[in-house]
């Protein structure tokens, strides 16, 4: 997650509305939460509430207008009747990821991940790492998972569990279809993972997993979302592997 201070904005009603409607539709009933929190820029963003969207809950945007405050405990309270165990980072609201904290921030997951039938949600400021890491400003590092560490979370990954990776995409719209096969190809290659993904304009999630049943579980719900959606500026990518 960027900042603490986005919780609850456009972003968050979509990131939401997906999830739950994986896990309420897959074998995926527990659920992992990895908010990648960065620390704090005081400025005037963040106050712009989700409206209504069409193929998207009415009682999530009802939710997230009754949460009085920047919470992040609030999505655990919103997933809780959805799944069967809810993990994450403790304190999640004050566990910052940077590139001090990163090899120890991982490492804190590993076990999670080891368990069965579970959607393991990441949520970096930007996304996967696409091409060389020397190419992104050390700055800029804690808005990537970089090759190494999704290498590691793959390894620790159970057969019968997801990620699903959030994923900003360019401003030029022209980029983005290219910018998301590019993405589930490299992880398709690279790791020998069955990959598929889901785009509403600059926003894409991308599914990653080892088990084909599990990856046609999470294909069907990400086709049927995209049915629904009434995003003009939408795109689905199906699943493969090399």
């Amino acid at each position: 997650m960027v900042q603490l201070k986005y919780f609850g904005d456009d972003r968050d009603y979509f990131k939401y509305d997906l999830i739950t409607a994986i896990v309420t539709s897959t074998s995926l009933r527990h659920y992992v939460f990895v908010p990648m929190l960065t620390e704090h820029r005081y400025d005037n963003e963040g106050n712009k509430l989700p409206k209504v969207r069409q193929g998207k809950r009415d009682d999530l945007l009802a939710f997230i207008g009754r949460c009085r405050d920047k919470n992040l405990k609030h999505w655990e309270r919103w997933l809780a009747p959805y799944v069967a165990s809810y993990r994450t980072v403790e304190p999640v609201g004050r566990t910052i990821f940077s590139n001090e904290t990163r090899a120890s921030y991982w490492l804190r997951f590993h076990r999670l991940l080891e368990q069965e039938n579970t959607l393991a949600f990441l949520d970096p400021d930007t996304g996967l790492q696409l091409g060389r890491k020397s190419a992104i400003r050390e700055q800029d590092c804690p808005k990537y998972i970089l090759d190494t560490e999704l290498e590691q979370l793959v390894e620790k990954l159970h057969p019968s569990s997801a990620l699903l990776i959030y994923q900003h995409l360019p401003r030029n719209m022209h980029w983005h279809k290219t910018t998301v096969n590019n993405k589930i190809v490299r992880a398709r290659e690279r790791y020998g993972l069955f990959a598929s993904a889901y785009r509403e304009g600059d926003l894409a999630f991308i599914a990653l997993t080892k088990s084909e049943p599990v990856c046609h579980e999470v294909y069907r719900v990400l086709a049927a979302y995209h049915r629904a959606s009434g995003n003009s500026h939408k795109s689905f990518h199906p699943h493969a592997r090399q």
